[in-house]
């Protein structure tokens, strides 16, 4: 089985520097923030889906500390 990598908020914080009401922020604020994929914890966890946090990060500029590749 093949299970794509998803993030937290937490994870997106840490991936782009930046405190977890930061990231609250952007999702509430832009328009173009990845969608919530599931949620997990009780329906308390939203998960993001890697490609949908790495076609955002392209679009705002956020690649400084994503994805050395």
């Amino acid at each position: 089985m093949n299970i794509p990598k998803l993030y937290s908020k937490a994870d997106l914080a840490t991936r782009w520097d930046v405190s977890r009401q930061v990231v609250k922020n952007w999702e509430l604020r832009h328009e173009d923030f990845p969608p919530v994929v599931i949620k997990v914890h009780n329906d308390s966890l939203p998960l993001y889906l890697e490609d949908d946090i790495k076609k955002y990060e392209q679009n705002r500029n956020l690649l400084k500390k994503a994805d050395p590749e």
